[in-house]
């Protein structure tokens, strides 16, 4: 299939927003989707997700209870192939915004508007581009100046229906001093060969602090593209921890821009892969300010005939002095024929500054085993702790107990 027929599967989707016009241009008129050519992507290939004729049902159902995180308290925001559900949907807590885009108007529209597109470049980035030129709704979240929400707001994305695509959309602002938890889920209900292609974009202000817990889960043989994009101004702290569950290809790209001083910024991922699953993880800190730190641990368990990427760069700017950036990439194979290919990477443009990388690739430890095992313990259940305790460190960072005991659940469902 040509770029040209793919694209002409969505050409019945208006154009919502001034940015839409833009960006189908830029799609249409000669950027091509990324190859094995591009150094990027030159471990992932998307001609298949590219060239596939794909459906645009609504969707609907009944309840969200089977998503729900056992014994969470949150207030969701529900989409359905890429559709707003009001009916599925709670009310949030005051002090926040949280709308559907296309129902946004007046003011909120306007400031909705003023940011959206002003991360990621639709002019470079393919995927970037189709999203931005076809989504047709999404979540637009405000968290007023020097407000804290006490608990966490969920964004459910759900993909239904065999060989669906949906062009996910977000846009997120965390006013100066203000302070919120943010879980987005992608979840599957009886989809098979569906394609998520989601943008989401964080602007975290002033003394502000976010955190962002992503879940994808849509399942065995969806695929999904997901690029966050974040802006930190001066003293923000935001946190990202990005949990892969299932998904037959799965792209994360998480860039964040730290615009001011006295930032800190987290990034934390644990995937889990088997039979011929493919994860690639992309991560790129900027600091381009002085007096900030970063902090990036993303661990790997892959098993079968799976596949997983790491590539994460720290980039520190002349003017970022007094930097300190730190990042690890670690990962167990349990089997033969499982393969990661990580490259952490650092650029560096300033003197003084405490930076560093680096990754293992192993196996379980056989002493711990052996030791497990003499203690009574059968090879499966050796095999559960050794992975929940390799896990912990990323879990761990996850301030709500409800997420770290699903997570735990999911470990222990895999070695059943």
């Amino acid at each position: 299939m040509t770029k040209d027929a793919f694209l002409k599967q969505f050409d019945s989707k208006p154009a919502l927003f001034p940015i839409q016009g833009q960006a189908r241009a830029a799609i249409r008129n000669g950027l091509a989707f990324p190859t094995t050519r591009d150094e990027k992507w030159k471990y992932t290939r998307v001609s298949s997700l590219v060239s596939a004729d794909y459906g645009h049902a609504e969707g609907r159902l009944e309840t969200i209870e089977q998503f729900r995180i056992q014994g969470a308290d949150y207030a969701t925001l529900v989409f359905i192939n890429g559709r707003f559900h009001a009916d599925l949907s709670d009310a949030v807590p005051e002090g926040m915004i949280a709308v559907s885009m296309a129902s946004s108007f007046g003011t909120q529209r306007n400031q909705m508007l003023d940011k959206l597109g002003k991360q990621g470049d639709i002019e470079e980035q393919a995927f970037v581009s189709l999203n931005t030129a076809f989504f047709e709704d999404g979540a637009y979240i405000k968290v007023v100046a020097n407000t804290r929400i006490e608990k966490p707001v969920c964004i459910l994305n759900i993909a239904q229906g065999t060989k669906q695509a949906s062009n996910v959309r977000n846009l997120i602002h965390i006013e100066r001093g203000a302070e919120i938890s943010l879980l987005h889920q992608f979840e599957g209900d009886q989809n098979d060969g569906s394609f998520s292609n989601a943008v989401t974009e964080i602007f975290v202000d002033e003394n502000a602090k976010a955190t962002y817990y992503l879940i994808e889960n849509e399942g065995p043989s969806a695929s999904g593209i997901n690029a966050t994009y974040v802006e930190q101004k001066r003293d923000s702290h935001y946190t990202q921890v990005t949990v892969t569950k299932s998904g037959k290809l799965v792209r994360n790209n998480i860039h964040a821009s730290i615009t001011g001083e006295g930032c800190e910024t987290n990034m934390m991922g644990i995937y889990f892969t088997s039979d011929r699953q493919h994860v690639d993880n992309q991560t790129y800190a900027d600091h381009q300010k002085p007096n900030c730190n970063s902090n990036e641990l993303y661990k790997g368990v892959m098993t079968d005939r799976s596949t997983g990427v790491f590539n994460g760069k720290i980039m520190v700017h002349q003017d970022a002095q007094k930097t300190n950036a730190f990042q690890s990439n670690q990962n167990i194979l349990l089997s033969d024929a499982a393969t990661i290919n990580t490259k952490p990477e650092l650029e560096i443009y300033a003197d003084d500054v405490k930076c560093s990388h680096g990754c293992t690739v192993g196996q379980l430890d056989e002493e711990a085993m052996f030791y497990l095992r003499s203690r009574g313990l059968g090879k499966e259940a050796a095999h559960r702790l050794l992975v929940q305790a390799f896990a912990a460190d990323v879990i761990e960072v996850i301030e709500h107990a409800a997420i770290r005991e699903d997570i735990a659940r999911f470990i222990e469902s895999k070695f059943q």
